[in-house]
């Protein structure tokens, strides 16, 4: 059971006894009790809180994120699957000069009930234009990274079409220098319109 003890109750009790002034009715007093008088007023639980700690404070700010991304399953979207292209992307000079193939899929989040009403490809964004950016980025400019080519994609995305609230990159290098085994190795990143403000492909 839960129970408080209010100050102005307390007060009340503690100049019950003084005379009262005239024409008011209110206890004469010079002043409230100082707090170092009052018992603090505190809830009654069972048990103490804990004090809230800078690492639980961390913890609740990074899941910020995970919370968004869990929010986005089961949510429509427009999926785009293993698109290959040839690309000059990667820190070693021989993959600047040569190349190699790249594999990319994407998802890009929106509402597709009225397109799916209206079956009108102008209450939606078409997939071949999520192609052209995603082959315009792999196919463009040698990067150093696929962290980097990931952004440009994602970022291309939500910059062009305002309707796409987020949008998932993974992009993919089948074939690496690694003693082993693989089928490829590579990128996967989220990015949310919201994060995205004042940010360049």
């Amino acid at each position: 059971m839960s129970y408080a003890v209010s100050a102005p109750a307390l007060w009340a009790r503690q100049t019950a006894h003084l005379p009262k002034c005239a024409n008011s009715g209110v206890a004469c007093a010079p002043s409230l009790p100082s707090h170092s008088h009052l018992p603090n007023l505190v809830w009654f639980t069972g048990r103490p809180s804990a004090p809230k700690s800078q690492h639980s404070r961390l913890t609740r700010g990074a899941a910020g994120p995970l919370m968004a991304e869990r929010e986005l399953i089961g949510k429509d979207k427009l999926v785009l699957r293993d698109l290959q292209f040839h690309g000059f992307h990667g820190v070693k000079q021989e993959e600047k000069t040569l190349g190699q193939k790249f594999a990319v899929d994407a998802d890009a989040w929106m509402d597709l009930s009225i397109a799916g009403e209206t079956d009108s490809i102008y209450d939606t964004v078409s997939y071949t234009d999520i192609y052209r950016i995603v082959k315009d980025v792999v196919e463009g400019p040698s990067q150093n990274l696929l962290e980097s080519v990931a952004h440009r994609i994602a970022s291309a995305t939500l910059l062009k079409f305002s309707q796409i609230s987020a949008v998932r990159v993974e992009v993919k290098k089948p074939h690496v220098a690694v003693q082993g085994i693989v089928d490829y190795l590579g990128v996967e990143i989220v990015r949310y319109r919201k994060d995205m403000a004042g940010i360049s492909p």
